[in-house]
């Protein structure tokens, strides 16, 4: 059965919308863009090092939004809900990750429990990315979380 991705994707933080069907086609649809977050907090990880939750420039893949979307089509499995059985319907995933100082994604959590194998895929996927262009804060490099939302929809 060849199945059906749809992907829906903004700037970063990012929306992916992943639509599960049986016809064989491959698109992408319009971009929802999200407000980045620039205010600074910093969250004491230890004594010398701080994780950011907000900052002036945010961590960003690299090569940019289409290459984000390329790496997520590659490797993401969008059939791990179907396969599993979920009911029709959209599906968002939220992880929260950090991205360090030398881009390396590290500390990935669900922030959401929809089930079905869905938030173990995008953490799957996200530990088999690049380093990331790390966040940037007064012009210097800084270690920041990070909040990436995916939607399942499955049809």
């Amino acid at each position: 059965m060849i199945l059906k991705k749809t992907f829906i994707l903004s700037l970063f933080p990012s929306f992916l919308l992943l639509q599960v069907s049986a016809k064989p086609f491959l698109s992408y649809r319009s971009l929802i863009i999200q407000k980045d977050f620039c205010d600074t907090v910093p969250v004491k990880d230890s004594v010398h090092n701080q994780v950011f939750e907000k900052v002036e420039i945010e961590a960003s893949f690299p090569g940019g939004t289409d290459a984000w979307r390329n790496f997520l089509g590659q490797t993401l499995n969008p059939k791990v809900a179907a396969k599993r059985k979920a009911p029709k319907g959209a599906y968002t995933v939220w992880i929260q990750f950090i991205v360090d100082k030398e881009g390396r994604l590290s500390e990935f959590r669900a922030l959401t429990n929809q089930g079905y194998g869905m938030e173990e895929e995008v953490i799957r996927t996200l530990k088999k990315s690049p380093r990331w262009i790390p966040a940037s804060q007064d012009g210097k490099n800084v270690k920041a979380y990070r909040k990436q939302p995916i939607t399942f929809v499955v049809e």
